[in-house]
């Protein structure tokens, strides 16, 4: 329906508004962006063959961020210094072992996933620059070859600092300790990295802020910030 009702827009300029039996007319020129392939999208039938030629009269096509890495330098210093201002931060950039992990990474959300990654990085940034351990766990488990890395890589660094238990204790028991304490160490980290606040904490997280405090409940730990 949404479809059929800018269909008529585009064509007859014309529209009424929801509840109104008066019709408006509009003189506008429309700019539309997408990250979907309209054209298979048509050819499934699920979006409309007379909408998608009246909106694609001029296309432009911009390159994914995968495919201009040596933009992200630029990008990502843009970046820095917006979070600087935002979050109070004296960031002063990137080392280039991180910006070479995020020039390998192969950007699914584009732009704005280097965005969030910066975010973050500069929350958890415990020095004057973002180093590689501030990067995401998506990022850092991508290899040189811009594939992801899978479970082992992604779990490398701490499968690294585990030692193999000479009691009785077995690999569940072990397995959910360790996952405990890497939780915990997380959590702990997180909220001193934004001030102890929780919403902030969470966001980091990629967690809900009531999930955050059920886990924090769970593991005993003090919001002491």
């Amino acid at each position: 329906a949404m479809q059929v009702k800018l269909l008529r827009v585009l064509q007859e300029c014309e529209f009424e508004r929801v509840g109104g039996i008066k019709t408006i007319s509009v003189d506008v020129r429309l700019v539309t962006a997408t990250n979907r392939d309209l054209k298979s999208k048509v050819a499934e039938g699920t979006f409309r063959d007379d909408l998608y030629y009246r909106l694609n009269v001029v296309p432009i096509m911009l390159v994914p961020l995968r495919d201009r890495a040596g933009d992200i330098p630029e990008l990502a210093e843009f970046f820095v210094d917006k979070f600087n201002k935002r979050l109070k931060k004296s960031v002063t950039g990137v080392t280039a072992e991180a910006l070479h992990r995020l020039q390998q990474y192969h950007w699914p959300g584009n732009i704005r996933e280097l965005e969030n990654i910066i975010e973050r990085a500069i929350l958890f940034a415990d020095g004057s620059q973002i180093v590689e351990p501030d990067l995401s766990p998506e990022v850092l488990a991508q290899t040189d070859g811009g594939q992801p890395g899978g479970v082992g890589s992604s779990v490398q660094s701490v499968a690294e600092h585990v030692e193999v238990p000479l009691g009785s204790e077995g690999l569940k028991q072990q397995v959910k300790a360790a996952t405990s304490r890497l939780e915990r160490e997380l959590i702990v980290r997180a909220l001193k990295q934004t001030g102890g606040n929780v919403t902030h904490a969470a966001r980091l997280l990629k967690i809900s802020r009531k999930g955050l405090q059920l886990k924090m409940k769970e593991l005993e730990l003090r919001n002491s910030g």
